[in-house]
């Protein structure tokens, strides 16, 4: 069984949630993070000491990071679809995950920030 932690406005939730519906996979979501809590609990914090979200059990084995999740989930039951066949094509998707996480989602993060984090009379429109 598959349980997943995390809320679904979260972007790296999100990624979990996507991969899982692109291989058809059935899971559990458990809301956790910001509004709904449960991260900071002993009980969270003993599966992922970061404290964040998402944290994945998967039959017992435990994991966090999002893009460490999908490529786990890839590994497992994507083999040929989202799970390239070769070391070379893995290596071309591969870049891309990591592409939208240190270049895109660096510069885009400040403005979602802004835009949707921020009360909308003490966001800084300039």
């Amino acid at each position: 069984m598959l349980r997943i932690w995390g809320r679904k406005n979260s972007i790296n939730v999100q990624k979990v949630l996507w991969c899982c519906g692109e291989l058809g996979l059935q899971y559990e979501r458990i809301d956790a993070g910001m509004e709904f809590g449960v991260n900071n609990t002993p009980e969270y914090r003993a599966m992922n000491p970061n404290g964040l979200v998402p944290t994945i059990n998967y039959d017992g084995f435990i994991l966090w990071e999002s893009h460490a999740i999908v490529r786990y989930l890839c590994g497992l039951h994507g083999l040929g679809t989202l799970w390239p066949g070769t070391p070379r094509a893995f290596a071309e998707a591969d870049r891309w995950m990591e592409w939208y996480d240190t270049t895109l989602w660096l510069n885009l993060r400040p403005v979602f920030w802004n835009l949707v984090r921020v009360a909308p009379e003490k966001r800084d429109m300039a």
